[in-house]
């Protein structure tokens, strides 16, 4: 089970104890083949909210498999604003670009506490090599990150502000519930401030209460406590223009 952001993060015990494997890069091993990432991983490490995996610059030796908690990864403009580029959920596997050489061009901030697996950066393009179905799976995850790019690339670009709003929350709130297997849950919970939520959409935080205020009172969603409550998925999916929710679900 999933757990929620106010439940503190762990480190499984072995990778066939980990409750979200089929989520993550692990997922494309066999259960009998679990001891070549046992094996390759460097350590497991759990991070404390506010603090970063790594920032814009840095030269890394490590890699990540994020196993519990919520990450935002973001840049900073040279006016000094922030551009919120993703929010990370437990399976992303972060830290890796193509050239594994050069400095990060962005950085991850833990929103909540974090637990990770950690490989050796350097060594990873051998191990894909070397088991090529774990290439594969990579393949796939960074496929969706594609997809979920260009959707908040469109969203930020095409959509006015209630829309992007709504579609923000939209999406978050279905690659929750499917994460969570909680089909049936309406209410899920949302460990993001407004004004990181305006830094994701480039709206100022006063922008986004008055449009959270607006939401609420079309009996759309509540977004209350850092919890997101969906009143009317439907009238929130016409909202947010979204005709697909598979895709979201990503």
């Amino acid at each position: 089970m999933w757990k929620s952001h106010n439940e503190p993060p762990s480190i499984p015990k072995d990778c066939r104890n980990c409750a979200i494997r089929e989520a993550t890069l692990c997922g494309a091993l066999r259960h009998d083949q679990l001891e070549i990432l046992e094996e390759f991983k460097s350590c497991d490490r759990i991070l404390p909210a506010h603090s970063h995996l790594y920032r814009t610059g840095e030269r890394l030796n490590e890699i990540y498999n994020l196993l519990g908690g919520w990450v935002a990864l973001y840049r900073i403009l040279e006016s000094g604003r922030r551009q919120v580029l993703q929010i990370e959920l437990p399976g992303a596997f972060l830290g890796y670009q193509p050239k594994l050489d050069d400095p990060m061009l962005h950085s991850a901030e833990c929103i909540t506490d974090v637990s990770v697996c950690v490989f050796p950066r350097k060594a990873f393009p051998e191990l894909l090599e070397r088991h090529p179905v774990l290439g594969l799976k990579m393949i796939g995850m960074m496929s969706q990150d594609v997809v979920r790019t260009h959707d908040h690339l469109t969203n930020v670009g095409g959509r006015s502000g209630m829309e992007r709003v709504a579609h923000f929350l939209l999406q978050i709130y279905l690659r929750l519930r499917h994460r969570q297997h909680a089909m049936g849950s309406d209410t899920l919970a949302l460990p993001l401030t407004q004004e990181m939520i305006g830094d994701a959409l480039g709206l100022t935080p006063v922008h986004i209460n008055r449009i959270l205020r607006q939401l609420r009172e079309r009996r759309l969603v509540v977004l209350h406590n850092k919890t997101l409550q969906v009143l009317d998925l439907e009238g929130l999916r016409r909202m947010a223009e979204m005709p697909q929710f598979d895709r979201a679900e990503l």
